[in-house]
Order: C-alpha cells, then sequence, then structure tokens
C-alpha cells in the first residue's frame, strides 16, 4: 500500500474511533438522588388491601346515605321502600336505579353520586356480589 492510501486509511480510522468514543461517553452524569428520592418514595407507599365484602357495603352504605340526603333521589328510594331496587350502568355513562314496580331514577353522569355509583357497580361485577338473573346488566341494590 503506498503512503498517501495507508495514511488517509488512518485518519478515517481514527476520526471513526474518536466518534464513536464522544457517542459512547456520557453526557449527563446519573443522579444518584432522583434514585434514592424514588426508591424511599416506592417504599412508603402502603397497599390497602381490604376483604370486598366489606368494601361493598361501607360503599352501599355511603351511596345510600347520599342519595337519602338529597331531596331529587331520597323520594325515589322512600316511594320504593318495599320493592327490589337494581343499579345498572347506562350506554351514555350515567347510572339507572330500577324499582320492581317499574319506575326508574336516572343519576347523570355529572352528577355528584354517579362516580360511587359506578364504584359500586363495577365491585359487585368484579367480585360476583349481588348479581341477578333477572337482570344480567344490573346489580341488586340493597336499600
Amino acid at each position: 500500500m503506498d503512503p498517501i492510501t495507508a495514511s488517509g486509511v488512518f485518519s478515517i480510522g481514527k476520526e471513526l474511533l474518536s466518534k464513536a468514543a464522544n457517542s459512547l461517553a456520557p453526557s449527563e452524569q446519573a443522579d444518584g438522588s432522583k434514585f434514592s428520592e424514588k426508591l424511599e418514595g416506592s417504599q412508603n407507599t402502603s397497599v390497602v388491601t381490604s376483604d370486598p365484602s366489606l368494601r361493598l357495603q361501607k360503599l352501599e352504605g355511603s351511596l345510600k346515605a347520599d342519595l337519602l340526603d338529597d331531596p331529587k333521589t331520597a323520594s325515589f328510594f322512600q316511594q320504593n321502600q318495599n320493592n327490589k331496587i337494581y343499579l345498572e350502568k347506562r350506554a351514555d355513562g350515567s347510572i339507572q336505579f330500577l324499582s320492581s314496580n317499574g319506575q326508574s331514577l336516572v343519576l347523570e353522569a355529572d352528577s355528584p353520586h354517579c362516580s360511587k355509583a359506578n364504584e359500586l357497580l363495577d365491585l359487585c361485577f368484579e367480585n360476583k356480589f349481588n348479581l341477578t338473573a333477572m337482570r344480567p346488566n344490573a346489580v341488586a341494590f340493597n336499600s
């Protein structure tokens, strides 16, 4: 190989090695404090495990108390005290209470009680509580 070609190959090789070494060099120093903060944060969070049936009772009682405090919904439950009441989710995100006598009460998706009712429905479906063969997409609401 002639000296001119050899020096060109050597320059190209040197340049490639230099670029590769620079790309492998850490551009940012690792911050050990961020890792330790995240580690402590993950250890401080506690996992709350509770009995689903106990959660269901508390949630159902809380929802019923809230609904009875609201004059708009209280009249529905007073009129249907001796009837079976079912709770079901509607396509628009609202919740519907259906009485065995045919009356219904709709909680709009933006109402303050709807999120709690949705949580109750989800809990019932996940744990197979209060399901009824009469209405497959509804749960019995123990009023």
